[in-house]
């Protein structure tokens, strides 16, 4: 009887190794299939340092996951015991951390170790980082480099995570922080993201978007990333602009409770810190365009923004006074482009039209000082344009 036992024991014991043994090895083909895929970016041409490189990585898979096994089980026999276990556990996984970054920086330079963070915890650094400057396009160098920072700190602990819930969990929780330290800089992250989505939605008849959309057709751009910055920074552009200009219009509806007199200096006070703000938002824009776009590029997104109204503008004034000198035609370009940016701040082409008209006015002025007719240089170039129609 008592051989029968130990014999029924020894089965059990032989079955439950040899499940186990399974498991480890099936583990261990996971392992080496993640860390192949982790490792293919990095395009090493030494093979003899591709296959250490990748056994690096699948041992740390391995080694990770018998902590993280060995403190669940502990957890499941001793819960009591709860926080001691996972503080032993922690000061393992740091020590096995630091002993694996050192062997990968034997093999590999600190921009391929950084590729093979990001491969192990999904690309989130790059893609988050991402998001959050599309999100916010104008976050300064300091707030940019604090988010970075923060998503650098998640990654360094996501990369011992056991499961993608662990290390998806580390993100969040740096998420938060960088949520906190946005809140501080006046962000309102809820309200950011909501424009954003609206940004990101590519077959809305919305005005950022149809607009976006159609100055990107001109731009013709085939990175697909610089792509995506620039359309976003457009549409954003839009949404600032309409933004501004409702809040001057609030601010002028409720000036009509006012006596006359106040009301007309307070919708004057409106009107001037509405300019100041439109001005400023779009030297802004200007500036980050020239972050992916060169000078004629920009250029294009000013003149599509405008409807080509400077183009327009120019081509009639050359075509009245073919003689002008090179300077008087600097002269009125100067006047057409300063009609542009006002133009930049509208929405509507009939305020675009306002802005164009107010400048050609100015240059007409300029040439009429400089001795030229224009009404008779108008009648002459219409008798023109008629002859040419009948012949």
């Amino acid at each position: 009887m008592k051989k029968k036992i130990l014999l029924m024991v020894w089965v059990v014991f032989a079955a439950g190794s040899t499940l186990h043994a399974q498991e480890d090895k099936s583990y261990k083909e996971v392992a080496s299939e993640r860390a192949a895929k982790i490792a293919a970016p990095l395009k090493l041409n030494d093979v003899r340092k591709n296959d250490r490189v990748k056994e690096l990585i699948a041992g740390q898979y391995i080694s990770l996951n018998q902590l993280h096994g060995n403190r669940d089980e502990k957890l499941k026999n001793k819960p009591q015991q709860k926080d001691a276990i996972k503080l032993s556990t922690d000061k393992e996984v740091a020590k096995l951390h630091a002993d694996y970054l050192k062997k990968l920086g034997k093999e590999l330079n600190e921009a391929q170790v950084d590729e093979i963070k990001n491969g192990m915890t999904y690309h989130t650094v790059p893609l988050t980082y991402g998001n959050y400057l599309l999100m916010l396009p104008y976050l300064s160098t300091e707030d940019q480099e604090k988010i970075w920072a923060f998503l650098i700190e998640a990654r360094e602990h996501a990369m011992d995570g056991g499961t993608s819930k662990e290390k998806h969990a580390w993100f969040n929780k740096y998420k938060g922080k960088i949520a906190n330290h946005l809140a501080k800089k006046g962000y309102q992250l809820k309200y950011e993201g909501q424009e954003w989505a609206k940004r990101r939605d590519l077959t809305s008849t919305a005005l950022e978007i149809t607009e976006s959309n159609r100055v990107m057709t001109a731009l013709k751009l085939e990175d697909k990333s610089k792509t995506e910055s620039v359309r976003n920074l457009i549409a954003h552009q839009y949404q600032q602009v309409a933004k501004i200009h409702a809040a001057k219009t609030a601010r002028m509806n409720a000036a009509q409770q006012l006596q006359k007199e106040e009301a007309e200096k307070e919708n004057q006070a409106a009107w001037e810190e509405s300019k100041a703000k439109l001005d400023k938002q779009r030297d802004l824009f200007s500036a980050e365009l020239s972050k992916f776009l060169d000078k004629d590029q920009v250029e294009v997104v000013k003149n599509e923004i405008t409807t080509q109204g400077l183009k327009k503008e120019y081509e009639k004034f050359q075509a009245l006074l073919p003689d002008l000198t090179e300077e008087q035609k600097k002269k009125v370009y100067d006047y057409l482009v300063e009609a542009r940016d006002n133009a930049m701040n509208v929405l509507t082409s009939r305020e675009r039209n306002q802005w164009f008209a107010k400048f050609r006015g100015r240059a007409n002025n300029y040439l009429a000082a400089q001795g030229y007719n224009l009404r008779k240089a108008t009648e002459e170039l219409e008798r023109k344009t008629q002859h040419l129609k009948k012949k």
